[in-house]
């Protein structure tokens, strides 16, 4: 991820969560926002936010989405527009025996396009 921050801090996630426009699939929903987060908000580079709740399992399977979701933002990072705020949020339904990369993969691009942050 050449060109994305992580976020890390709480009052950021809340405030992509409260002011920010979102798209639901099967397993999870994008949070999106375009303004400025904070002070040290830079330009020319996305934020990204992985929220896995305990529901989604062990700590072991958590891990497991969190580094696909990394994986798939990264392949598609070079079609995504700037300076944008992104929030990806497991649903508490989306169990990890019953999910792959590949319907994450779909569910996270479909997201994209409905909220249309490609270029």
């Amino acid at each position: 991820m050449k060109s994305t921050l992580i976020i890390k801090e709480n009052k950021v996630f809340r405030y992509i969560l409260k002011k920010g426009r979102y798209a639901k699939g099967k397993y999870l929903v994008v949070h999106l926002s375009n303004k400025k987060i904070n002070k040290e908000h830079i330009d020319n580079n996305n934020y990204l936010g992985i929220c896995v709740s305990k529901k989604n399992g062990n700590s072991v399977n958590r891990n497991k989405l969190k580094r696909w979701v990394r994986e798939i933002y990264k392949n598609e990072e070079d079609k995504l527009k700037k300076n944008y705020s992104i929030v990806i949020l497991f649903k508490k339904t989306c169990l990890f025996k019953d999910v792959d990369y590949n319907k994450i993969s779909e569910d996270i691009k479909k997201c994209f396009k409905e909220l249309k942050i490609y270029e």
